[in-house]
């Protein structure tokens, strides 16, 4: 049984125009308070990650070394660009699948892309009916490979309920 936990980046500085700029927006000082709460949350329900991947986007990073400091089984965060906002969700899928020796593993990155990843994974719909908040976690329980359609959902966070 593989376990697949999506978190979406805490809050961050105001949306910029230029995307070279936008991609180096950080953590607001709330922002780190939130990830911490989220991640502290995610200990007291025993959840660790065998590895924790994340989007280039610098938000994503940093929301993700939170994350990693407190629920990583590593002491490494993978960046992969297959995490940016508009990737493709095959080849997140096809990458996912290759991490054959991690059975926990942790996505950071951005909305809406990845309530519409859970949703396709969940329905193979790419129409989401998922909303996941700043700071906010869900978890698919997954038997061995992702096959959308095929997975379940096994909870969703708002960063409040952490």
């Amino acid at each position: 049984m593989l376990e697949l936990c999506m978190i979406r980046h805490g809050l961050a500085g105001s949306h910029l125009v230029e995307e070279k700029a936008d991609e180096l927006r950080t953590l607001k000082k709330k922002g780190k308070q939130q990830m911490k709460a989220t991640a502290k949350g995610l200990i007291a329900r025993e959840v660790r990650f065998d590895k924790v991947l994340t989007s280039p986007l610098l938000r994503a990073r940093e929301s993700a070394e939170i994350v990693n400091a407190y629920c990583g089984e590593t002491k490494e965060v993978l960046v992969t660009e297959l995490l940016k906002p508009d990737s493709a969700y095959s080849e997140l899928i096809k990458f996912l699948n290759e991490l054959a020796d991690a059975e926990k593993i942790a996505i950071v990155g951005h909305e809406p892309f990845l309530s519409s990843f859970a949703s396709y994974c969940l329905s193979k719909s790419k129409t989401s009916f998922i909303n996941l908040k700043k700071g906010g976690a869900l978890m698919l329980e997954i038997d061995k490979v992702i096959k959308p359609g095929r997975c379940i959902l096994s909870w969703l966070m708002e960063p409040a309920s952490f």
